[in-house]
């Protein structure tokens, strides 16, 4: 039943790719769409069979333990309809009445929570609505967000193939056959939603500022801000400078290129800088120390404890040292004088607090054990301060784009970005030893460097795992490929490779 129905909503999609005027473009015809869909459909099946056959704890996979939860959420609509739709809305669903359907599901709150929007809770709910429709079969939700990210990446070809003319099989193979977008962009994942926001997003605001259709460039420019900003926020922080810069461009011309880019750049960082004053919780700095401090208590693995008072986490080490357990009971106590990292609600926006164990003895319960990530890199602690994100930079740009190294490779979902990073590095190269002497484009450059760079700047200061990286720099890889792009010189190219102009003939 379920290859039934997958096939089923397949050829539905397909039939909406010839029929929706979205989906007719030059270069690129519904035909040529729906073999990309197959495609991604087909790296989707790769991408559960890796996490059904190679890492077989489903409740530790992306693409599963979402999916799982979202069950939970769903079955109330049989018992309860409105608890469905008040949790799937998030419509006055933070009360006691829903704490059982909540404490069933081991992702609606984070491990660490912060003052930002929980994005899991995204995920949770898009698979908690596709279930009206998939039966509860998984392959039937991975091609409805293998559906939805081609969306956004058509959006994406829309907007920049005719601002390369007569390269638009270049810019198909930028856009959509990077093995990292076809893979992660093709799973029961965020990154389904992500790619259609952006995409979108991008599409419209170019549109928007030439002047075509306002109204509906507008609609979609808040749909895909929305998606975003309840997916992953840090991508919408990422592209902003850069579309305030096309906009610029757009209406004030390309003169002056370089000031005006700078310009954008530096008032945005003393933007960022100045939150702090009338946003403390928002401090950009800060949450960016948090967010590795926590990534990092999560990597190098340890235990989460529960008492009536605290959350609390103990590394690997102090889990076997400093937790001496109750008797026979599965209840523990911490010894005195421990060092903690806790927070009083699990649910709460409070950050993470650092003390000890004083002398009053509350009794635990191990709420989850994590073991150390496999791919777990050295990283000093970034402190909440300029000059500590100064002296972090090149060694997170370095992360984020060159690792990991072929020796560092070792399972399969690390081999083949390290294979991605030696063919897209070596693609650089040859953009910039025959570039283009003229600067037509520098400004789409500028603006897809501005996204990768702060995208994998936040990445390489946060994250201390390869095997995250590796999936959180996929949305950059496009705009990286693309930028240079506007770079290359295609006949310098072809007339020292004459292999290439034989190929495109």
């Amino acid at each position: 039943m379920e290859i039934l129905l997958t096939l089923t909503y397949l050829f539905l999609f397909i039939f909406l790719i010839f029929r929706i005027p979205f989906f007719k473009t030059e270069g690129l015809n519904p035909t040529g769409i729906s073999i990309i869909l197959c495609l991604k459909v087909f790296f989707g099946l790769i991408l559960w069979a890796i996490y059904s056959f190679y890492y077989k704890d489903r409740s530790t996979a992306d693409i599963f333990k979402y999916f799982d939860d979202s069950k939970i959420m769903f079955d109330a609509i049989h018992t309860q309809p409105s608890d469905y739709f008040r949790m799937l809305f998030g419509i006055g669903n933070n009360t006691p009445h829903f704490d059982p359907y909540y404490l069933k599901m081991n992702n609606w709150a984070r491990q660490y929570e912060s003052n930002l929007y929980n994005d899991s809770h995204t995920i949770i709910r898009f698979n908690a609505l596709a279930r009206l429709i998939s039966l509860g079969y998984y392959q039937v939700h991975a091609v409805i967000l293998s559906f939805l990210s081609l969306t956004g990446l058509v959006a994406l070809y829309k907007c920049f193939a005719p601002m390369l003319p007569g390269r638009k099989k270049w810019v198909i193979g930028c856009v959509f056959l990077f093995p990292s977008v076809l893979f992660w962009g093709s799973g029961v994942l965020k990154e389904g939603i992500l790619f259609l926001g952006l995409g979108m997003l991008v599409y419209y605001w170019f549109k928007l500022w030439k002047g075509e259709n306002p109204a509906l460039s507008l609609f979609w420019i808040v749909i895909s801000v929305i998606l975003l900003l309840v997916t992953k926020f840090y991508i919408l922080v990422s592209i902003a400078p850069g579309l305030l810069f096309i906009a610029w461009i757009v209406r004030g011309g390309n003169k002056h290129l370089l000031i005006k880019f700078g310009a954008v750049m530096v008032c945005y960082a003393g933007l960022g800088l100045g939150v702090r004053y009338f946003a403390p919780n928002y401090d950009p700095i800060e949450v960016l120390s948090i967010k590795q401090r926590d990534f990092s208590c999560l990597a190098r693995g340890g235990a989460l404890l529960r008492c009536d008072t605290a959350m609390v986490y103990l590394t690997l080490d102090q889990r076997k040292v400093d937790l001496d357990q109750i008797g026979a009971s599965k209840t523990y106590h911490i010894k005195q004088g421990t060092s903690l990292v806790y927070w009083h609600d699990y649910s709460s926006d409070e950050d993470t607090l650092f003390g000890k164990q004083g002398p009053a003895q509350a009794v635990f319960t191990i709420d989850k054990d994590m073991e150390r990530s496999g791919s777990l890199i050295t990283m000093k602690p970034l402190e909440p301060t300029v000059s500590s994100v100064l002296s972090h930079t090149p060694m997170a740009l370095v992360n984020t784009l060159f690792r990991p190294l072929p020796t560092e490779a070792r399972s399969p979902l690390l081999l083949m970005p390290a294979l991605e990073i030696i063919a897209y590095s070596v693609f650089i190269l040859f953009c910039l030893l025959f570039h283009r002497k003229k600067g037509a484009g520098m400004e789409y450059l500028l603006f897809c460097l501005s996204f990768v760079f702060i995208l994998y700047l936040i990445t390489g200061l946060t994250t201390p795992v390869l095997g995250a990286i590796v999936r959180y720099k996929v949305p950059g890889i496009p705009f990286l490929l693309l930028g240079f792009l506007f770079l290359l010189d295609e006949e310098k190219l072809m007339k020292r490779f004459r292999v290439l102009k034989r190929m495109k003939e």
